[in-house]
Parts: structure tokens; sequence; C-alpha cells
């Protein structure tokens, strides 16, 4: 399984065993693709096997892995929830690896299929996260803090990065040009020719989003990133503000 999930590519973020803070359960496998998050329980099995809309059957015994899997996927997605502000329905599959299936429905949330069957399964998926959004949850996928700290510790937050409650929001001025608000968005201000604007650049220098404080106006690189960009931007800007999307703004660089 590590092996299969480990030649998905570099567009693919994989962590394996992972302990997920419901009184010691652990995830075999979490990844996060364009696809979105997905959930993978790995069971052994030689030998057939009947899939039904309930659960799986094998010698005439039921073998519940569904229900448990259901749960797994859930705490997983309302821990990335919280640790990226990003709404969380993990892709939730179980694979059994050495059985031979036979579908003949599959449970509600929950694909079941063969471990020889997965990698093109995998690259089947549709995409359904833009790139700052994977980029979001492969952060926060990573950050040994998202499995350790309490959600009621911390703060919703922007790409990945975490701050704690009761940290003061970033000063609409600084001395300095730039001062970093998360893990990997770039927050900086920019007086020039007149223009007293904010940014938020992605670490490439893209241009995500910027406030313009004279015509209080937010440029956004596209509609998805509005979440994000009001969360950053929104102690700086004035509670009556115009919105434009503009994909031109994202070829700008940071300074």
């Amino acid at each position: 399984m590590a092996k299969i999930l480990g030649g998905l590519g570099a567009d693919y973020v994989v962590v394996n065993d992972q302990a997920i803070g419901r009184r010691d359960a652990r995830v075999d496998h979490i990844v996060v693709g364009p696809f979105g998050v997905l959930c993978l329980t790995a069971r052994h099995h030689r030998g057939p096997m009947t899939v039904t809309d309930k659960d799986c059957i094998a010698g005439g015994q039921r073998i519940e892995v569904a229900p448990e899997a259901r749960r797994r996927g859930t705490a997983v997605g309302a821990r990335l929830k919280s640790a990226t502000g990003l709404e969380c329905s993990p892709i939730i599959a179980v694979v059994m690896i050495g059985a031979q299936l036979a579908v003949r429905a599959m449970p509600e949330g929950v694909t079941i299929l063969t471990d020889g069957a997965l990698a093109l399964w995998l690259r089947s998926l549709p995409r359904a996260l833009d790139e700052v959004q994977q980029r979001a949850f492969s952060n926060a996928l990573t950050d040994a803090a998202t499995w350790t700290v309490r959600s009621s510790q911390r703060r919703t937050s922007l790409f990945g990065g975490r701050s704690n409650a009761s940290a003061p929001a970033p000063p609409a001025r600084s001395d300095s040009p730039r001062s970093t608000v998360q893990d990997w968005a770039l927050f900086e201000t920019w007086v020039r020719t007149g223009e007293r604007r904010l940014y938020v650049h992605d670490p490439d220098g893209r241009c995500l989003a910027f406030y313009d404080v004279e015509t209080a106006e937010l440029a956004l690189a596209s509609e998805t990133v509005r979440g994000f960009a009001e969360a950053a931007l929104g102690p700086h800007m004035a509670a009556e503000h115009r919105v434009r999307i503009d994909s031109s703004i994202s070829n700008r660089t940071r300074l």
C-alpha cells in the first residue's frame, strides 16, 4: 500500500499510520491530492468476498469495515477543517488486500476495492481542489499540531497556518514592509505612487488578493480565494468595500 501511494507523484502528499486523537484511533493512510482528501483503511483478506450496501461478507460472516472507516474519515475531516478553515469531507475507502471482490453495491459513503485496483481508481478521481486549497490541506496534513492540539485550543486559520486564539491580529501598518501571518501566505503593505495596498501572496510570489485602502476595493485572483482574503485582510478593510475578480493580478510578484 505505502509503495503504491508513494508512486503517485509530487502532486500528492501521503502520511501513513496517522494517529487522529480518538482514543488511540489511527488511519492507515491519508492522501491529499487534486481530488481532495482521502482516508484509506487497509485490510488483509485472502479469498472471495461480497460487498453489499451494508458491509462485506466472507464465508457467510459479516465483516464490518464501513462504519469504522466512516468514523475515522469524519474525525480526519474535522481535524483538517479546524486547521485550515476549509470544509473537509474526505473520500473514504477500504482496500481489501488479496481479496477477490464481488460487488453487489457499495456501503454509503465508502468505496471498497482491491489493492490491484487502487492506483487506477485514484487517478480516475476528478479534481476537487484548486491549487490554494490543495496546498492548505497538504500543509495541515503534515503539521503535527493538526493531530495533537485540541480543536478548542485552535483558531480557524488559513493555508494550513495556525495561531493562538488569544493572539492579536496583525497591525494595519508596520515598520517592516512585510510580515508573515501564516505558515506560507505572505502579508505585506505597499505604499507607492499614491497607492496604499495590502497584499496576500503565495510562497512563489503570486498575488492572491490585495486591498486598496484609498478606494476601499478588494481585488481577488479568483472567487475561490475570497474566504482566505477576507479573513486575512478583514481587520484592515472598511466595513463597506467593493469586491472585484481580476485573474491578471496573479501575474504580479511581490517586491
